[in-house]
């Protein structure tokens, strides 16, 4: 959709246009507390990430669903192909739109005040990890990542019991 593409690489605050997809009748409204287990959505656009990430939460049975792109996310999400995820992997550098401007885009929608946002990227310097806590992100993974490192830290941040044993 045109109207979700940002002018060049300037940040974009939400606008009418990307909020209001969210706002759509096939979204549901999360408030916190549902009966399904726990979900989690992962926006990266390295096709290995994604099947990492799945593969992963699969084995200890986190649905997980996963984008190549904050567009393709959104538009899963207001077409209600997906319900509202408790908890969001979003890397910074995507094509379309970067992951702050979804991350905006997700903050100013009611339906994902309870929604974790946990960047994923390769980024690692001081004004990234600022921008991601401006933009609501709760906590920044960096690249190349370790598998249960980035379970753990799901794991916290949905408090969901650890494996009996090290997770080390």
């Amino acid at each position: 959709m045109s109207s979700l593409m940002p002018p060049g690489d300037q940040p974009v605050a939400p606008s009418a246009a990307t909020t209001g997809l969210l706002s759509m009748p096939g979204v549901p409204r999360a408030n916190g507390q549902h009966s399904g287990p726990r979900s989690i959505m992962v926006i990266d656009d390295s096709l290995a990430v994604r099947k990492v990430i799945e593969a992963s939460f699969a084995r200890i049975g986190l649905p997980v669903s996963a984008y190549p792109d904050g567009i393709a996310a959104i538009q899963a999400l207001s077409r209600g192909e997906v319900e509202v995820p408790d908890l969001v992997l979003l890397d910074i550098e995507l094509p379309k739109m970067d992951g702050y401007q979804v991350a905006g885009i997700l903050r100013n929608n009611d339906a994902f005040r309870n929604t974790i946002v946990i960047m994923l990227t390769s980024h690692d310097g001081m004004v990234d990890r600022v921008r991601s806590r401006i933009v609501g992100a709760r906590d920044f993974i960096s690249k190349p990542f370790r598998v249960s490192h980035v379970v753990s830290i799901v794991r916290t941040h949905l408090r969901l019991p650890s494996p009996d044993g090290p997770s080390r």
